[in-house]
């Protein structure tokens, strides 16, 4: 099953981030993601065999003992890929607590020899996959605050029209 550990963001900031994709669907093509979708993703483990989903939780649990709640605040629009076909999404302001989280996380999935992808880790949002970028800059996103209190273990299911994302185990922070 394919895996992903997650900080799941408060309401104020999924309502942000909704905002500015509804802004960006006027101004640009692309695949957009849902708002119920709306994430940080801290690691990517890919496809995991089902009898290794407990070492799984483990880590998270681990990675995330003594963590305590994340106040995070939307920064702005940025990419990754070509600009005919781009990665769009939303960063953070000072995301040194949700860079360190992902350490402990990715940290703890090492110990249990559990593979994940390794690129550094950019805190950011995905709005849209395949964005058409070529028109020209960015237009200045929505921003709010929120607390991030959640980070969550999910299956990730892309068999359908869009991914669906079930959450397998949560932790509170703090």
């Amino acid at each position: 099953m394919r895996l992903f550990i997650a900080a799941e963001l408060p309401g104020e900031v999924v309502e942000a981030l909704a905002e500015t994709s509804a802004m960006l669907r006027g101004c640009m093509r692309g695949r957009y993601v849902a708002p119920d979708s709306f994430h940080v993703t801290l690691a990517f483990l890919g496809d995991v065999e089902a009898a290794r989903v407990n070492d799984a939780i483990d880590a998270l649990e681990e990675g995330c003992r003594g963590a305590q709640s994340i106040d995070v605040a939307l920064g702005e629009l940025g990419s990754f890929g070509r600009r005919s076909k781009a990665t769009l999404w939303q960063g953070f302001r000072e995301a040194d607590q949700l860079q360190d989280l992902a350490q402990s996380v990715r940290a703890a999935l090492q110990q249990r020899n559990l593979p994940f992808d390794d690129k550094p880790f950019r805190a950011h949002v995905t709005l849209m996959r395949a964005a058409d970028l070529s028109k020209g800059a960015l237009p200045s996103p929505a921003l709010a605050e929120g607390r991030i209190e959640h980070v969550t273990l999910f299956k990730s299911d892309l068999s359908g029209p869009r991914p669906v994302y079930e959450p397998l185990h949560t932790v509170k922070l703090g």
